[in-house]
């Protein structure tokens, strides 16, 4: 759905902030851009929807170079979501999540019932938050307001610019999953910018690492972890690299490595697709698992997971 080809961009005939990049991201992905500030995963979030002019390269999007149509008209088909939210503070919560219907001209009624949808979904009683400000809500509030405001007119296309970035973690996290179990999001594509590592990792489908306004490496998250690309993108995950690895393995991944064995009295299942990180949640309970797939029942142990995951790294090296 959107293509980038050598896209570049310098502010100085000296200094390319955005050095010849290229990438791809299909319907229904998200694309994570990674990196240390200064990297240009911004200004690459930013050229997509043109509020910073490309100096060479190309972006097309559904085959369509973004330089041929009209800024405003590009922008109507993307929803953009800030780390500050920018919301209108004399505009009440409603009238703030229909701004981009009302520019499309949408049916009042059609607007209203979006809207009330959006807000149901991200955990604000519309009784409640319709007719509110945005300074009688909290941050984590404001910032659910910002994302639907990105999503009512059921944009294509969602561009992050580090979404949750000021909130507190505990805020963070419950905003993130509220966002990430919204049904609608299987159908968008998805351009995110972060410096949390673990964002990256939880929510990304690709993750684009930069480093100096060029992409170090760009695959699904295990191809960065288990076959990095270089010494730069090796060390960039170092610090968290145990915890990165329980987030993004499966159970099913190592299967062929856990022993068979029968589960014993009162064991309780796990679905094969069950991260490392929540099966060992589970296994800390101090309860027994265990776990059926591909016509096999095994039990699943802690020994066991790590005894896998070990044989399943020795394999990628």
């Amino acid at each position: 759905m959107i293509k980038v080809d050598q896209l570049s961009k310098y502010f100085t005939p000296l200094k390319k902030v955005v050095d010849a990049i290229s990438f791809e991201v299909n319907k229904g992905e998200t694309l994570v851009l990674l990196g240390t500030s200064g990297s240009g995963k911004t200004t690459t979030l930013r050229m997509l929807n043109r509020l910073i002019e490309p100096s060479s390269g190309t972006i097309t999007i559904n085959g369509q170079n973004i330089l041929q149509q009209p800024a405003d008209a590009l922008r109507r088909q993307m929803g953009y979501v800030l780390q500050e939210t920018g919301l209108f503070p004399h505009y009440t919560i409603a009238e703030n999540i229909a701004i981009v219907p009302g520019l499309l001209q949408w049916p009042k009624q059609q607007t209203a019932a979006r809207t009330e949808e959006l807000l149901h979904k991200l955990q604000l009683p519309p009784h409640e938050y319709s007719e509110a400000y945005p300074r009688e809500l909290s941050g984590g509030q404001q910032q659910r307001v910002g994302l639907a405001r990105a999503l009512a007119a059921n944009p294509p296309i969602l561009l992050m610019d580090e979404p949750f970035g000021a909130l507190d973690p505990i805020t963070r996290g419950m905003v993130r999953k509220d966002f990430m179990a919204l049904d609608e999001l299987h159908q968008k594509t998805i351009v995110l910018v972060t410096h949390d590592v673990n964002e990256a990792f939880i929510m990304g489908t690709q993750i684009c690492l930069m480093h100096e306004g060029r992409i170090a490496q760009i695959g699904s998250p295990a191809t960065l972890l288990f076959n990095p690309a270089n010494d730069f993108v090796r060390n960039f995950f170092s610090e968290q690299r145990l915890q990165l690895e329980l987030r993004i393995m499966r159970i099913h991944d190592t299967w062929q490595w856990l022993p068979s064995a029968a589960p014993g009295n009162n064991a309780q299942p796990l679905q094969p697709g069950t991260s490392y990180w929540d099966a060992l949640d589970q296994l800390n309970t101090g309860g027994a698992f265990f776990v059926q797939y591909q016509g096999e029942t095994k039990s699943v142990t802690s020994e066991a997971l790590f005894t896998a995951l070990n044989q399943y790294k020795a394999q990628k090296q």
